[in-house]
């Protein structure tokens, strides 16, 4: 069923030269490595895939200093957001929105009664830390998206961790798919404390850095025992060879990951130059590989905005269906220099006629 993400060109509009900025993967593509290792290996979808991910798993504790018995591989984050509530079983659960909106839906389908609690732009869209959030004694899990999506705020690590500390009880789950284009990701991610702290579960995606959405493929951080439990809950054969042969060979291509994140860093400071000098946008400073913006003017709106567009060829994300969000939002991803500025000439020719 179609939820209003971003990056469903091909379902939405077909693949008919349409301009997609909806979806925020890797403007650079997959690693060549990926599509090598596919082709060698493409005779191993005749037999059944490693149903434990054995090798995948122990490849990725040992690059990332965990343990194989502290990572779930899935298929995507997004199977092992619903896994975690499905096998806690909290009675409560807080979102912090605007967030992805899995996260609210996971929660929702273990029977957990979902706490919206409200982030506004007049505090920026940041979270911080309130004792009040985790008074209720029913509340069992908190989930936290780091740097969250749509909005592009970070929450410090020292942050994540107090309220971890404080609040032994409640799981944290924080969702760093997107950490890999933050420039500091030392001052932010917690995946070296998940597994030592036992409330706190980390889940990273593959697929958004390393540009094969449509492979499917995620992992999550978790101590040892809970992962134990969690393996009793989980689907078998979610994660297919193909995936699996993919994610080793994009993980080992560290060449990729440098020119990825050299490349986002120069492009996402342009795009946000530009977004910054249309009178009608405010757009919100980036950490990840999309830009967050607000439309100040009163005559347009997200939804007219993204038709106006579509009629150039290109897509944004109205974000209107975002909770606590309105029709005055969207979001853009950061692509190449070249498409990138035929959005910001999109742009301004429709300011220039709605002025």
């Amino acid at each position: 069923m179609f939820k209003g993400h971003g990056g469903y060109i091909n379902c939405v509009y077909g693949n008919n030269g349409v301009l997609d900025f909806s979806a925020s993967i890797n403007p650079l593509g997959y690693p060549e490595t990926v599509k090598k290792v596919i082709s060698k290996n493409l005779d191993s979808i005749l037999h059944y895939p490693d149903i434990d991910c054995s090798y995948l798993r122990k490849y990725i504790a040992t690059k990332i200093g965990h343990s194989a018995d502290e990572l779930i591989v899935g298929n995507g984050s997004t199977e092992l957001f619903y896994l975690i509530p499905r096998t806690i079983r909290p009675v409560k659960g807080i979102v912090f929105q605007p967030t992805f909106s899995e996260f609210k839906e996971a929660l929702k389908c273990s029977f957990t009664e979902v706490v919206n609690i409200m982030l506004n732009e007049d505090d920026g869209f940041r979270l911080e830390y309130r004792k009040e959030y985790f008074n209720d004694k029913e509340l069992g899990m908190a989930v936290l998206c780091n740097p969250n999506n749509p909005t592009g705020r970070l929450i410090e690590k020292a942050v994540i961790l107090d309220m971890a500390r404080r609040h032994p009880d409640v799981v944290f789950v924080v969702d760093e798919a997107f950490m890999d284009f933050v420039s500091e990701p030392d001052k932010y991610s917690v995946i070296n404390e998940s597994g030592v702290l036992h409330n706190l579960i980390v889940v990273k995606s593959l697929t958004k850095f390393y540009g094969f959405p449509g492979l499917r493929i995620g992992y999550m951080v978790a101590d040892a025992d809970m992962v134990k439990r969690m393996l009793d809950y989980k689907e078998p054969w979610t994660v297919n060879t193909l995936a699996q042969f993919a994610a080793v060979a994009a993980l080992e291509d560290k060449e990729f990951f440098y020119r990825s994140r050299e490349f986002m860093f120069s492009e996402r400071t342009y795009l946000f130059g530009e977004l910054s000098g249309i009178s009608g946008f405010l757009p919100f400073k980036p950490a990840a590989n999309y830009i967050f913006v607000r439309i100040k003017t009163n005559d347009v709106t997200s939804v007219l905005l993204n038709e106006r567009l579509l009629k150039s060829g290109i897509v944004i994300r109205d974000c209107s269906n975002f909770l606590g969000l309105n029709d005055k939002y969207f979001r853009v991803a950061v692509r190449t220099r070249e498409e990138n500025t035929l959005l910001i000439r999109a742009l301004k020719s429709i300011f220039n006629q709605v002025s």
